[in-house]
């Protein structure tokens, strides 16, 4: 017992006190604008009986810049290290340590929290249109800054003649989505009052399919070229009654060896052309058109890769 106990003091008890003392080792800067630069000053003392020199100060972010004023402290001697922050484009938490190396067995760690905001909010952030069916109409609101500045939408546009625009306040635009073309990212621009730039805002539309496609893609990877290769990919639904009205693939040495029908879904069969195949890779699609008896048309499309050698 007195062997464990022995072992437990030495284990907690410093081997020597440290020489740096620091009025404050962090600083939190609270909510900031994007593009503003802060200052912290911090003291430090030299509260050993030796001389210590100060061998490096540096921050892990290029944002961050720590200038003391000396490198080296008497016994007693105390200086101000100034820390600059520089929010830039960041967006959101922060945290940033500055690191104080000197001739000392002993590394110091200043740290910097910081919540930069932008100078607009929307809401939604991001506008993302889920199980879209082929039309949508969502709203998008602008708010004020921290500091409570206004801003009003000037002008709204989009390139993609798929969304359409009304701005129905000087603080909230109307955004429709409209055709299954309207599938995947779009940028808006918002031309907001008092900044010379364009936002930019995204609208992201995400089909509502009823196929479902296993695999997601077809790999012909890691193929010796002139070798024979079988691939497939199952089509499932719950209902609608889908059959294949038309089907191809754009990847010269595969071929669409047949289809087979399961209880819910459809196989597609693809072989590879060995007298057409070539070494190296590349990517294409295979394009399937579905239909259902009630004229609803599905259009599919698998990605293909391969890399044969």
């Amino acid at each position: 017992m007195r062997h464990w106990v022995f072992l437990f003091l030495f284990a907690t008890m410093p081997l020597c006190a440290r020489g740096l003392k620091f009025d404050s080792m962090s600083h939190n800067f609270g909510k900031l604008l994007q593009h503003k630069t802060v200052h912290w000053v911090t003291e430090v003392t030299n509260t050993s009986k030796h001389t210590i020199k100060l061998l490096q100060v540096r921050a892990n972010c290029g944002c961050t810049v720590p200038v003391p004023e000396k490198v080296q402290l008497s016994p007693g001697e105390s200086m101000k290290i100034k820390i600059s922050f520089d929010s830039g484009m960041f967006q959101g938490p922060q945290e940033k340590v500055v690191t104080v190396k000197t001739d000392e067995p002993y590394t110091y760690f200043l740290l910097i929290n910081v919540n930069v905001v932008k100078e607009y909010s929307f809401t939604p952030g991001v506008m993302e249109i889920r199980n879209f069916d082929g039309k949508a109409v969502r709203e998008v609101d602008l708010s004020s800054n921290i500091k409570s500045k206004k801003f009003t939408i000037e002008r709204v546009e989009c390139r993609d003649s798929c969304i359409k625009l009304k701005k129905n306040s000087p603080t909230e635009v109307e955004i429709t989505a409209v055709g299954d073309v309207c599938e995947g990212d779009h940028t808006v621009l918002f031309y907001l009052s008092g900044l010379k730039d364009p936002v930019y805002y995204h609208v992201v539309v995400h089909l509502l399919r009823e196929i479902r496609v296993e695999p997601s893609h077809i790999l012909f990877m890691g193929i010796h070229a002139g070798t024979k290769a079988l691939r497939s990919v199952t089509l499932k639904w719950k209902m609608g009654g889908y059959k294949l009205e038309k089907m191809s693939c754009d990847v010269p040495f595969i071929r669409i060896a047949g289809s087979e029908s399961l209880e819910d879904g459809l196989r597609i069969n693809l072989e590879s052309i060995p007298g057409k195949m070539k070494k190296g890779y590349g990517t294409g699609k295979l394009k399937l058109r579905m239909k259902t008896s009630a004229g609803k048309v599905e259009n599919v499309l698998v990605p293909v890769a391969y890399n044969l050698f």
